[in-house]
């Protein structure tokens, strides 16, 4: 079935008067290849579904080079949820623990934005004390905090798909531009039937995808490839190994154990480390 699904896209589209802009992301094959990596079912895979399609759009604020992680630790219900995403829209993604079923209407724990910059800027970090907030609450806090823009989330219940609806700062001086997400919430409520109706079509084609924008008043601006890529490695799972102190290490093999299996939580890849590994410096992960 995978290779009847196109490569996943993020489209960025501008409408007429040039005040907003929405990122459309196409997102079947995706959600597709996470579905295969992760045994996660039932509704604690439509909450990790409903989360990637959300977070995932935010790579449009990004600048060539950046990336950023965004992070859940909830202690009720207990799970963890990890996405880390770049400007170019290779992400990893997961969910845990595997056992998760629940699709909870509010969690309690902290939400955390990590942004990392090229040239070894210093990154920046946000976090957020979740106290019973939906999921859409999270996602709403993320963007007015950590990316500072007005914004709505749409997600498709017909398909892996989502739209984001943002503000673009003004082109002039006028005393009637209000950048407030009060005309963010205005403006989507005004264009939330024709989106609704394009986000049930399930459009794949890229041809397909800007005509019907277009005939909605959206001009596309770009397009870009998202896609599930892992960067793990040998060398980078010893050397997170060896990070933890020769005796936190050592304490992993039981008496007489010769090699350990360690594998990835995120593509699910599994690498053997010896003990005879974790003699020497660590190597250099690459």
């Amino acid at each position: 079935m995978s290779d009847a699904l196109p490569e996943s896209r993020l489209y960025t589209f501008i409408d007429e008067s040039r005040e907003f802009a929405l990122s459309f992301l196409e997102g079947q094959r995706l959600i597709h290849d996470l579905a295969l990596l992760h045994a996660i079912q039932g509704s604690g895979f439509a909450y990790f579904r409903d989360t990637v399609l959300s977070v995932q759009p935010m790579i449009t604020f990004l600048k060539a080079g950046e990336q950023f992680g965004f992070y859940i630790d909830s202690t009720a219900p207990r799970f963890q949820l990890k996405i880390e995403t770049e400007h170019g829209g290779e992400t990893r993604c997961t969910l845990v623990p595997d056992s998760f079923r629940d699709f909870p209407e509010a969690m309690h724990g902290l939400v955390r934005v990590l942004k990392l910059f090229p040239g070894n800027r210093a990154p920046y970090e946000s976090v957020l004390e979740a106290k019973g907030l939906a999921l859409g609450e999270i996602v709403n806090r993320v963007l007015a905090d950590s990316f500072q823009m007005h914004s709505v989330v749409r997600l498709s219940r017909e398909s892996d798909q989502s739209a984001l609806l943002h503000r673009l700062p003004a082109m002039s001086d006028h005393d009637r531009y209000a950048d407030t997400r009060e005309a963010v919430v205005q403006r989507s409520g005004e264009i939330e039937n024709g989106l609704r109706e394009l986000l049930s079509r399930a459009m794949t084609r890229p041809d397909e995808v800007r005509d019907a924008f277009a005939e909605a008043g959206f001009r596309l601006l770009a397009s870009r490839p998202v896609r599930f890529r892992c960067n793990c490695s040998r060398p980078r799972m010893l050397a997170n190994v060896k990070s933890l102190g020769d005796e936190t290490a050592r304490g992993l093999f039981d008496p007489g154990q010769e090699f350990i299996e360690i594998t990835c939580e995120y593509c699910k890849q599994t690498y053997r480390v010896t003990r005879a590994d974790l003699e020497g410096p660590p190597p250099r992960p690459h």
